[in-house]
C-alpha cells in the first residue's frame, strides 16, 4: 500500500491510499489528463517506471512522477502509518 498525493497546477493536492495496481491506474489518469494519450507501445515502458517508483519509495521512503504540470508523490503505508505530512 502507498501514501499518495496528486498534485495538479492550480489544484489542491489529492491524497490518497491505494495498492500498487490503483497507483498505475492514478498514473494513466494524470497522463491522460494533460492531454496525452497512452498507446500500446507505451504501457511497458510505464510498467518500469512505475515499477521503479514503487521500489524506491519502499527502500528510500519517497519517489515521485512527473508528467507535464501534474505529478504524484509516493509514500510507503502500512497500518503503524501516522498522517504527519
Amino acid at each position: 500500500m502507498y501514501r499518495i498525493a496528486i498534485v495538479r497546477k492550480g489544484q489542491l493536492a489529492e491524497r490518497r491510499i491505494c495498492t500498487g495496481d490503483e497507483l498505475q491506474e492514478v498514473v494513466y489518469a494524470l497522463i491522460r489528463s494533460q492531454g496525452s494519450t497512452i498507446g500500446d507501445g507505451d504501457h511497458a515502458g510505464l510498467s518500469r517506471v512505475i515499477g521503479a517508483a514503487r521500489s524506491l519509495a519502499d527502500g528510500e521512503g519517497f519517489a515521485a512522477l512527473e508528467f507535464g504540470s501534474g505529478a504524484v508523490t509516493i509514500r510507503p503505508h502500512s497500518n503503524e502509518s501516522h498522517s504527519n505530512e
